[in-house]
């Protein structure tokens, strides 16, 4: 076995290891009232160390072969995890579709270049990685046991009530007759509660559609806060990078390169 092929079993086993500990620990996140999605900090952390390693082997080995094999082991710890259902092999499919485009992106600024920037290379091979997870995300969140529950529960969420509260008092709460505040709090709930009762009747023939919904807005959520991931992965990328560097596993070297040119 020589030394590429051993660099290359490494990068695959840690690609697997932090997508295994990313899906294992995702499955923890919790909806909240404030953020809408509660994400533990292991999960996160596995998400962006994940993102950096794969950019970074798409740096170093320029073959996009390999967008196949990490896309297929990624996909098998999410398998493993969230079941072999026939959404999470769709799921999959798009994910091996981004992680090849990553894989492109990278090996065109790699080779295309005179001169390497590496922190930009990482960021154009970042985009899309990031985006495939976060699909791969939406639909484990899809399947989630807390989405078939709203499906089923036919009604909105006990907080759906409480925001009409607040809003209600916002609004007219000083202009409602009442000697004491008990007085107006009571008839503000009640109005509330009213309304939220209301609500649920309109809205109860689409319960059915919630997951689908709740899933595809979790991911325009997390592709909105995509740039934040991409440049946490591209400061992670780089430190790995300068590791290697310094421990002389990678090097880079000038080298005189041919040029295509038009001749008119």
């Amino acid at each position: 076995m020589n030394k590429l092929t051993i660099k290359l079993v490494v990068w695959h086993a840690i690609v697997m290891v932090l997508a295994w500990w990313m899906w294992v620990s995702g499955q923890k996140a919790q909806f909240n009232q404030v953020t809408g999605i509660d994400f533990r900090l292991p999960s996160l952390g596995a998400f962006v160390l994940l993102i950096a390693v794969l950019v970074l082997g798409y740096v170093l080995f320029q073959q996009r072969r390999w967008a196949l094999t990490t896309a297929g082991v990624i996909g098998l710890t999410f398998l493993v995890v969230f079941g072999f259902h026939w959404l999470n092999f769709v799921a999959i499919g798009i994910f091996t579709l981004f992680n090849l485009w990553s894989a492109n992106r990278v090996r065109r600024e790699v080779v295309e270049r005179k001169i390497m920037n590496i922190p930009d290379t990482f960021y154009h091979g970042l985009t899309a990685v990031v985006l495939g997870l976060f699909v791969m995300t939406s639909f484990a969140a899809y399947q989630s046991p807390l989405l078939s529950q709203i499906a089923d529960a036919n009604q909105l969420p006990g907080q759906t009530q409480v925001f009409f509260q607040q809003i209600i008092d916002k609004a007219v709460g000083n202009k409602i007759p009442a000697e004491t505040s008990v007085q107006r709090n009571q008839v503000v709930n009640q109005f509330a509660s009213q309304a939220f009762q209301e609500l649920n009747k309109a809205l109860k023939p689409y319960f059915q559609f919630t997951p689908p919904l709740l899933a595809f807005g979790l991911f325009v959520i997390l592709s909105g806060l995509s740039f934040i991931f991409i440049w946490l992965g591209v400061v992670v990328g780089m430190i790995l990078f300068w590791i290697l560097k310094k421990t002389r596993v990678v090097k880079i070297e000038e080298r005189d390169v041919k040029a295509e040119v038009l001749v008119i």
